[in-house]
């Protein structure tokens, strides 16, 4: 058991390292691109992102809580938990994708930002929340995967997409020209990498 402890320890620790490396590159990017100003409109963002975040793991973790428990026990009503989370996640994600495509101006002026942020974020923001389904849906599948034994899957997803997130920042922002919305173009993308690497191991092997 101790052994087995601090393998889920382990590798949970290795992937959230991942994950504070891509916002921080995210940071500083942003910061070389955009000033204050820039670093200013993330941490606008952030709270928007902890939200989104909460909502994804109280699905994925509440979820992947029954299933554990459930398909312990014998109970094939276990294999509902994942799919309702799924949906429930697609659900909870349409008001900040709706808020992302007709107002994300209005969502940044409540979370306190002044015409200078919000005319230099709204590209930002409108992107950032269009992924919001792929964020809330990864979150379910890592805890998933967590109970249902592969933390290594979990660990290698997740620094796969925060690697991709790390260089594509960089090539989004500067040679590409892209400015504020590559930075969120990079992190959206790097979302979809980590949903494809648990869709394509973990998905094809519970469901052959």
């Amino acid at each position: 058991l101790t052994k087995q402890f601090f393998k889920y320890v382990s590798q949970n620790i290795f992937g959230l390292l991942g994950t504070s490396c891509y916002i921080l590159a995210d940071t500083y990017f942003i910061s070389q691109a955009a000033g204050t100003s820039g670093v200013a409109l993330l941490n606008l963002c952030l709270p928007i992102y902890n939200f989104i975040f909460a909502i994804g793991s109280m699905l994925g973790l509440g979820a992947a809580t029954r299933y554990a428990i459930l398909r312990a026990q014998g109970d094939e009503r276990s294999e509902r938990y994942f799919s309702n989370a799924l949906l429930w996640a697609l659900v909870f994600a349409l008001p900040f994708m709706l808020a992302g495509i007709f107002c994300p101006e209005v969502l940044l002026r409540f979370m306190g930002g002044d015409a200078e942020i919000v005319a230099l974020g709204v590209g930002y923001a409108r992107i950032f929340l269009l992924f919001t389904p792929f964020f809330m849906c990864n979150y379910i599948l890592s805890a998933f995967v967590r109970n249902d034994g592969d933390p290594s899957l979990a660990m290698v997803a997740t620094l796969s997409g925060s690697l991709f997130n790390v260089v594509f920042d960089y090539i989004f922002i500067f040679p590409m020209e892209l400015g504020l919305p590559g930075a969120a173009l990079a992190t959206g993308i790097g979302q979809c990498i980590t949903l494809s690497v648990y869709l394509i191991i973990y998905c094809t092997h519970r469901f052959p």
